[in-house]
């Protein structure tokens, strides 16, 4: 009789086998075929935080940028389940991502006072650093001198366009404080020197600038290619170059001017290549607009 009931507490469990929680630390991050490798300069950098997780057996590097228009933390991996000769940094996936910033948060909540100070402390002592170049108020001068040298150019230009196709003061005039229009000329020719001169240093300053800020971690914008289905909007907006000019417009408008940042439909798909927090607030304008959509043709029935 035992073994009877035995047996059909057996029975009962199997269809249960399906239903207990796998290992939630490991099916948490899926590992994707392939991920780029991080920039070379980031590597060299030490990240601002960075913690192995024995129960995936992966090391999570945080890596932090922010400025004016864009805040985003850069995650990059380590898998030391892989052969030792295939372990690399490499970025993360967007699950490895969220997992591992949820880990990180945890971290730091557990950490004490003095660690917190010294790694704020260490924070403002670059950012000082970084800034006692100056030349980032060199650029501010430099382009301002460039903006008004166009300005002037643009003035001069018009002026002597106008003497030639009227005919008129020639020769200048004292009311209105005209000169020659030879003087005029070699004034053109000396602003058209100047402003070449004035791009060319805001190009280096620019470049100096760059430079700079690859020595810090911190400093570098991480553009992802990523590519979202849209047949059904297109069909509401009748031509590709509409959409692209909303999303531009509405999502994040002051990144897509930097250097790497692009968009454009490519099929049936919105194709963009943007850092992964402007990527996710794209998602999250198209579902609106989705959703808008339907409440508009819901209304209209």
């Amino acid at each position: 009789m035992k073994n009877w009931w035995g047996f059909v507490f057996a029975l009962a469990l199997v269809p249960l086998a399906g239903c207990f929680p796998e290992d939630t630390w490991s099916s948490r991050v899926q590992e994707e075929e392939y991920q780029p490798d991080p920039p070379e300069h980031l590597l060299r950098q030490p990240a601002d935080f960075r913690l192995y997780d024995p129960n995936v057996r992966k090391e999570f590097f945080l890596y932090f940028y922010e400025d004016e228009t864009v805040r985003q933390e850069i995650v990059t991996v380590i898998n030391y389940a892989l052969p030792e000769a295939e372990r690399r940094p490499r970025l993360a996936t967007r699950d490895e991502h969220d997992y591992a910033i949820a880990v990180f948060i945890e971290d730091w909540k557990s950490r004490g006072l003095n660690d917190k100070i010294r790694y704020f402390n260490q924070r403002y002592s670059e950012e000082v650093k970084r800034q006692n170049t100056l030349l980032d108020e060199k650029i501010v001068y430099k382009d301002k001198e460039v903006r008004e040298l166009e300005d002037k150019h643009l003035s001069l230009k018009a002026d002597i366009k106008s003497r030639e196709m009227t005919g008129t003061y020639q020769g200048g005039d004292d009311k209105f404080k005209l000169v020659e229009t030879s003087v005029a000329q070699r004034e053109l020719a000396k602003t058209e020197r100047l402003l070449l001169l004035a791009r060319g240093q805001l190009l280096l300053l620019q470049y100096l600038r760059d430079q700079r800020n690859s020595q810090y971690a911190r400093n570098t914008v991480l553009m992802v290619r990523n590519s979202i289905p849209v047949k059904d909007l297109l069909e509401v907006y009748g031509a590709p170059e509409r959409l692209v000019a909303d999303v531009r417009q509405k999502v994040a408008p002051l990144t897509w001017d930097r250097s790497g940042a692009w968009i454009e439909v490519d099929g049936d798909k919105l194709s963009m290549s943007q850092t992964r927090d402007v990527i996710l607030q794209i998602r999250d304008y198209l579902d609106r607009v989705r959703s808008e959509i339907a409440a508009r043709k819901k209304s209209s029935q």
